[in-house]
């Protein structure tokens, strides 16, 4: 036999193990399901006479609860994650959605609160965060011990050492961008490119690399590998034979959304006049090219100007973010 909408709903609310709560327009608790009830208050706890649900919290988040009420009266529903403690005496993280409820005219009747148990889902995350941070510092160790490797190798054959030193500074290079947080605002597109090109900006304090990162955005673990051997190899060209091996020379890097893309351009002025593309690429030219449309999945163009080279890739969104 096929329920009724008021005895389904009643079903739901109460099989759920989400601990529901319903609250009035002044914010007072009037309703708790099984799950709450038993899980958040003490048997002889009346929803009623419980007063007002802020303070049913621990004093240090009812200010995040006040406002998170506020933004759920507007009609937008809002989400927080707090502690709380349970009747059982232990502390539980809570993911908690605010939604407003509305009479059949529209105006405010309360709020409806879901909370749900995520403990366990923080716990699991604040491993993770462990193993990563292990893991780090194990690929710093292994980049220190590399970079030794190749130049205690080195160091008795002379005819060696440029390239040793060039897979040293790739190792190096490889090492500032796993320097960069891997969660967070810390590892952006402009954050990358600042850490990369710092080492070959002016001594002196003079701007000869610019980034103008017009529209920023996330960079994944693999996508950061990749554009690091990529800019590493740009930005060690432009020392070499492009704009910064003169004085006079500077590089403009931008980075702007395009719609489903991130549109990177390299720009290199003022250095030594350019007679062309060189007759046949380089391993460094075939790294960037590879990196670009294989592990990035992005498209680059090249242009060898007489005022100096232009490079610009276009990268999707979803592969930088990757």
């Amino acid at each position: 036999m096929l329920w009724s909408g008021a005895r389904l709903g009643a079903g739901i609310v109460e099989a759920t193990p989400d601990c529901i709560e319903v609250l009035d327009g002044e914010g007072h608790l009037r309703f708790a399901n099984p799950a709450a009830a038993e899980t958040l208050y003490d048997a002889g706890m009346v929803p009623g006479e419980a007063g007002r649900w802020s303070d049913l919290w621990p004093a240090e988040a009812r200010m995040a609860i006040l406002a998170s009420l506020s933004v759920a009266r507007s009609g937008i529903a809002s989400r927080f994650f707090l502690k709380r403690p349970t009747a059982q005496g232990d502390s539980r993280d809570w993911d908690v959605v605010l939604t407003r409820m509305t009479d059949e005219r529209g105006a405010l009747r309360g709020f409806l609160a879901v909370s749900r148990d995520a403990t366990a889902l923080r716990r699991i995350g604040a491993d993770q965060d462990l193993r990563r941070r292990e893991l780090n510092h194990r690929l710093k160790n292994v980049f220190a011990l590399v970079n030794g490797l190749i130049g205690s190798s080195a160091r008795s054959l002379p005819a060696v050492q440029p390239f040793a030193k060039a897979l040293r500074d790739r190792f190096t290079a490889l090492d500032r961008a796993h320097a960069l947080p891997e969660d967070g605002p810390g590892r952006t597109l402009g954050a990358l490119l600042g850490a990369l090109l710092a080492p070959y900006g002016d001594p002196d304090g003079g701007a000869r690399i610019v980034v103008d990162s017009v529209g920023d955005g996330p960079v994944g673990y693999t996508a950061a590998t990749s554009l690091t051997l990529v800019v590493h190899e740009l930005a060690t060209n432009a020392v070499r034979h492009g704009a910064l091996a003169g004085e006079a020379g500077h590089v403009r890097v931008t980075c702007r959304r395009d719609g489903a893309a991130m549109q990177l351009a390299w720009i290199e002025r003022g250095g030594p006049a350019v007679a062309g593309a060189p007759a046949a690429p380089g391993f460094g030219s075939a790294l960037v090219q590879r990196s670009v449309t294989g592990q990035l999945g992005g498209t680059i163009a090249q242009e060898w100007e007489p005022e100096g080279l232009s490079v610009r890739i276009a990268i999707p969104l979803d592969c930088l973010a990757r």
